[in-house]
């Protein structure tokens, strides 16, 4: 079978610019994209630089996009990208720097963030005499999390690491996740770990878009996982101030008037005596005033008493 492999070439340490190289690969029907990259590296261009390791799905290095879509290399058939046409294109993961090619830097995508959320056990004795025991009932759904390939597909598909790189990402949130539920850690243990994971450029900036849980290859739902985390940390107290003052004033809003007042949200999220930040918010009122777009104030609509029920209700059930 004849195909045609376009891939990504980049050397930003000799300050190459980003290209694409043309193969013609003969490779049987049952080869996978791997297979061609590994031929056209064995018998073509020996300077093509990838990666691989356990070439059977189970390790996440050889993570690509495979005609614009985020793939393993090793499990993917080439008779399957192919059905379209004979190309078959192969580019890094999105939102990553490059090291060369299709080699991109995983120190910055996702190790560096990972080591952010502390993921090691700390036991309040150190020098316990026995073991600690935890029901597998209670460990299954923690477990779970502990079989991620930190491939990155899911960090790939955030809607948030293009516009700024240095919000954690659902990868490392899920291995923050994977603490914070453990029932080992309790008490002053899991107040800290929480503020880990509500640090900002994490837990509150997912904009839960849910495009994580599709990418993820071990179906470990990733968006999930960070919106379990929030509800945790709603009955723990919420640790980010910022976020904390949002929440309040949001709530406060919807119970005093049954509507959500946007002007106060703003002014209260960024706090009533920080100067500076309310500041900053001047240039948005002008603009929004100027276009007819200011929010207006909001009188208590009908209703309103029982939307506060609701709410009451809600709160009570947490």
């Amino acid at each position: 079978m004849e195909v045609t492999y376009k891939v990504h070439r980049e050397d930003p340490e000799n300050g190459g610019e980003s290209s694409f190289s043309t193969y013609q690969v003969d490779l049987p029907e049952d080869a996978t994209v791997l297979d061609g990259l590994q031929k056209i590296r064995d018998e073509q261009d020996d300077t093509l630089a990838f990666r691989a390791s356990c070439c059977q799905g189970t390790c996440g290095e050889c993570a690509v996009r495979i005609n614009w879509r985020a793939q393993f290399t090793c499990t993917t058939k080439i008779a399957d990208v192919t059905k379209k046409g004979p190309e078959i294109l192969c580019a890094p993961v999105r939102n990553i720097p490059v090291i060369k090619d299709l080699v991109f830097d995983m120190d910055k995508f996702t190790w560096d963030k990972m080591a952010a959320m502390k993921p090691w056990m700390e036991p309040e004795d150190e020098f316990a005499p026995t073991e600690n025991l935890i029901p597998e009932s209670e460990m299954a759904d923690v477990r779970k999390t502990m079989s991620c390939y930190q491939c990155g597909l899911c960090d790939e598909g955030c809607a948030v690491l293009p516009v700024d790189f240095d919000f954690l990402g659902p990868g490392a949130m899920v291995k923050g996740y994977r603490f914070v539920m453990d029932p080992r850690e309790t008490g002053a243990r899991k107040e800290e770990r929480l503020a880990v994971v509500e640090q900002p450029k994490g837990l509150w900036d997912c904009v839960h878009c849910y495009e994580a849980n599709g990418k993820c290859a071990r179906g470990l739902e990733p968006s999930s996982k960070i919106m379990e985390m929030r509800d945790v940390s709603f009955k723990h107290g919420i640790k980010n101030e910022k976020v904390a003052r949002h929440h309040n004033s949001f709530i406060n809003s919807v119970k005093q008037t049954g509507w959500l007042d946007e002007r106060k949200l703003v002014m209260e999220t960024e706090g009533l005596t920080n100067i500076g930040g309310l500041m900053k918010l001047v240039p948005t009122a002008v603009r929004a005033m100027t276009r007819g777009k200011m929010p207006g104030r909001h009188e208590k609509r009908p209703g309103a008493d029982q939307i506060k029920r609701i709410i009451e209700k809600a709160e009570e059930s947490k």
